[in-house]
């Protein structure tokens, strides 16, 4: 979650890559023992959100919303277009409001 008003924040930006990282390094650990890997590793689905959004401005938005895609891409070993952006405001009723986040992050879930 990122509060739109102001984007991600170089604490954000760490964070995800050492979740990157930990990742990386397990997945290279549960491997053959072989140090040279054999396959491409792939990262859980991301789901970005910026919050409050209907208190910045559209053009704002958009900025931002380019902004953040790109930071992502620069610090995670994904495609820009690899990584969806939701917009909410529990101000919002209806697309992009609170419900909708939640049934997109339901969707993130695998079925058990």
């Amino acid at each position: 979650l990122v509060d739109s008003r102001h984007g991600m924040k170089a604490a954000d930006i760490e964070f995800l890559q050492s979740m990157q990282q930990s990742l990386l390094v397990q997945q290279g650990s549960a491997g053959t023992g072989s140090s040279a890997p054999s396959t491409k590793r792939e990262l859980p689905p991301i789901q970005l959100v910026l919050t409050k959004c209907d208190l910045v401005s559209q053009s704002d938005l958009a900025r931002r919303v380019a902004l953040v895609r790109q930071q992502l891409s620069d610090s995670l070993r994904r495609q820009p277009s690899a990584l969806p952006i939701m917009l909410v405001s529990a101000q919002i009723e209806g697309q992009g409001g609170v419900i909708e986040l939640q049934k997109e992050l339901a969707a993130l879930v695998p079925n058990i």
